[in-house]
């Protein structure tokens, strides 16, 4: 299965989260009202992470997903990030039928939705540096892996 990337738009990626922009000169700048946690042990994280830049085509091989709370991914370094996402299927693993693909601009934040299955934190044209924000609490709700049974292709 092949999925072509498209320009990420608060839009076409309301059903998994939002898209805050970050436009300098804005003041505050709200990241998202829905920052979610369901759980009262777990602790707000704020990670910095260098994601390395994948050429595409790029094959994914896994999922995961925070069943307990939102992630949020906050470019620092102003390079385009991969966003890819699924819904769950009835199974409750990722539906790739219903997968979609996005590029995120060097200027949009993205917090997913508790649940929400998505591909790791991928840059697509040079290194980025982000801050990640996520609720810990040391237990398998932290991160559930689904490892796909064929890659997904994402194609420019």
């Amino acid at each position: 299965m092949t999925l072509t990337l498209r320009p990420l738009s608060p839009e076409a990626f309301a059903p998994f989260g939002t898209v805050t922009a970050l436009v300098p000169g804005a003041d505050p700048i709200r990241l998202v009202a829905e920052i979610e946690n369901a759980r009262a042990t777990a602790r707000l994280h704020v990670d910095f992470t260098t994601a390395a830049p994948s050429p595409l085509p790029l094959a994914a091989r896994l999922f995961e997903r925070h069943p307990a709370n939102s992630q949020s991914f906050i470019p620092l370094a102003a390079t385009r990030a991969l966003i890819l996402v699924a819904p769950a299927a009835p199974s409750g693993a990722p539906d790739l039928a219903a997968a979609q693909a996005f590029a995120a601009g060097g200027d949009q934040a993205v917090t997913y939705r508790r649940g929400v299955w998505h591909h790791k934190l991928t840059a697509l044209d040079a290194p980025g540096f982000f801050v990640i924000l996520t609720f810990r609490a040391g237990d398998d709700d932290d991160t559930v892996l689904f490892s796909l049974p064929a890659p997904l292709t994402i194609a420019a």
